[in-house]
């Protein structure tokens, strides 16, 4: 699939080449590319070869100015994440056209799931578990779990297309400690983790679908239930790393766990903070793609500080 930008609107291009009914004459081609201008059409992304057209209108400078910021997001995630060397999986697996928001209460998400067979998944599945929850491509979880051979590390999602295809890079780059369920984690982590040998030392929920409506809070990924989880689940000295780009939502988050400060969790104090507490950079050396894509736009990411579980309560 490619993204392209014709006459101030976004248009999906499918894997076949054709562009959507009623969109103009094709004019030409343009094969395997990730960052291309043609004749006032930015190509975004294109994993296989594509037909755009000539754009027989002119592109504003403000909509030229909104997708040079895209290009260079994208650009920008791709060298973050270029250890991993997916450009050659990438071709392999081609196009992934995926929903960004998702209901995750709709049913196939509710329904129960049953726990992975984990010493088929990992070659040693009594090592220390990261789960990285609402883990989009997965490329963020990957280099951790390159970069830490020794530890374990889950990712969860909600979209199917994005887990699928990140279990496909997964066995491309031969990582065995890392894995990809889709679930909905608020209602099943627990479940999920219940079989899992091993301690479980690490959770990061970054930038979670915000769900601005008041009517679709419910659909949040951080509720109760997802709290006293967590809670029970990490390991004495275990951590909690929560992010996002949209502050009502970060501070949502914050005042969900704060209600255990001094009872269940401490404040890891050896990150540097702003005025109002929230941590300065990222203590995991690592950002996730949105937040990339975020700081690249000049947004800003909140981060609610790491903290740690310190005892049974």
């Amino acid at each position: 699939m490619a993204l392209v930008h014709r006459a101030g609107c976004w248009l999906n291009v499918r894997r076949t080449g054709q562009l959507p009914s009623g969109s103009g004459r094709v004019s030409s081609l343009v094969s395997f590319c990730t960052r291309a201008r043609h004749r006032g059409v930015c190509v975004i992304e294109c994993n296989s070869s594509i037909q755009t057209e000539s754009a027989s209108a002119p592109v504003s400078s403000a909509s030229t100015g909104s997708s040079s910021k895209h290009l260079i997001s994208s650009k920008q995630i791709e060298l973050t994440f270029a250890e991993l060397g997916l450009k050659p999986i990438q071709e392999q697996v081609g196009g992934c056209r995926i929903r960004q928001h998702v209901n995750p209460l709709k049913a196939a998400l509710v329904a129960p799931v049953k726990p992975p067979t984990w010493d088929e998944i990992f070659s040693d599945c009594s090592r220390r578990l990261t789960v990285d929850i609402g883990c989009g491509s997965g490329r963020f979880l990957m280099v951790l779990a390159k970069r830490n051979s020794a530890e374990n590390f889950l990712g969860i999602d909600v979209r199917a297309k994005l887990v699928d295809r990140a279990k496909l890079w997964v066995e491309e780059l031969q990582l065995r400690n890392a894995h990809f369920v889709t679930t909905n984690a608020t209602l099943h982590l627990n479940s999920l983790l219940s079989t899992y040998p091993g301690p479980l030392t690490y959770v990061t929920i970054l930038c979670p679908d915000p769900h601005f409506k008041q009517r679709h809070h419910k659909r949040r990924v951080v509720q109760k239930q997802l709290v006293d989880t967590i809670l029970e689940r990490l390991a004495p000295g275990g951590k909690l790393f929560l992010q996002s780009d949209v502050k009502e939502v970060a501070l949502d988050m914050r005042k969900q766990f704060d209600e255990h400060l001094g009872v269940r969790l401490s404040n890891c104090r050896s990150f540097p903070r702003d005025s109002e507490g929230w941590v300065v950079e990222n203590p995991l050396g690592l950002p996730s793609e949105r937040e990339v894509h975020v700081l690249t736009q000049g947004g800003r990411v909140y981060r609610w500080s790491t903290f740690e579980v310190f005892g049974l309560m």
